[in-house]
């Protein structure tokens, strides 16, 4: 991804792709949409696996990216990607945990193909990372003010 591109979004569009955010935890999740739709995407949520197939089940190919926690009860991250993955294989999936999490090492050693962000997410990781699978979404603008607080908190947490 080229370093211009790096903290720059474009404005919301009704056919930017559709990112689904999959945590159990609110606060996590919040934030994650709130990042993703900083940088231009459309979002929707799940609280859990079911849910996210369930809505991956009601809306056919709709959903381009599916951020998921790996470390979820009833349904793990990588269980849902395998299932998500059988619903609709275009499908981009990137997993999410904190490295603390204790099952979270032997969860993505079951996943090494797909992309993998440590939580806190940081806005920069977020975007390169939807850049590299979506690409670009037009014409760039500045990043609006709400972004450059959501990457301040990201970073205060991360110290």
């Amino acid at each position: 991804m080229p370093t211009s591109e790096v903290g720059r979004v474009v404005p919301l569009s009704s056919n930017a792709p559709v990112v689904l955010v999959v945590d159990d935890e609110l606060g996590p999740r919040a934030a994650l949409c709130r990042m993703v739709r900083g940088i231009g995407y459309r979002v929707r949520t799940a609280r859990g696996g079911r849910e996210a197939l369930r809505h991956l089940q009601e809306h056919p190919g709709q959903i381009r990216v599916l951020l998921t926690d790996l470390c979820m009860p009833r349904m793990d991250g990588g269980e849902l990607a395998e299932r998500a993955l059988d619903l609709d294989p275009r499908l981009r999936i990137v997993l999410l945990s904190e490295p603390a999490e204790g099952r979270a090492a032997e969860l993505l050693a079951g996943y090494p193909e797909l992309p993998y962000l440590e939580k806190p997410v940081g806005f920069g990781a977020l975007y390169s990372v939807l850049f590299q699978m979506l690409g670009p979404l037009g014409s760039p603008e500045t990043v609006p003010r709400s972004a450059d607080r959501t990457r301040a908190r990201a970073r205060e947490r991360q110290l």
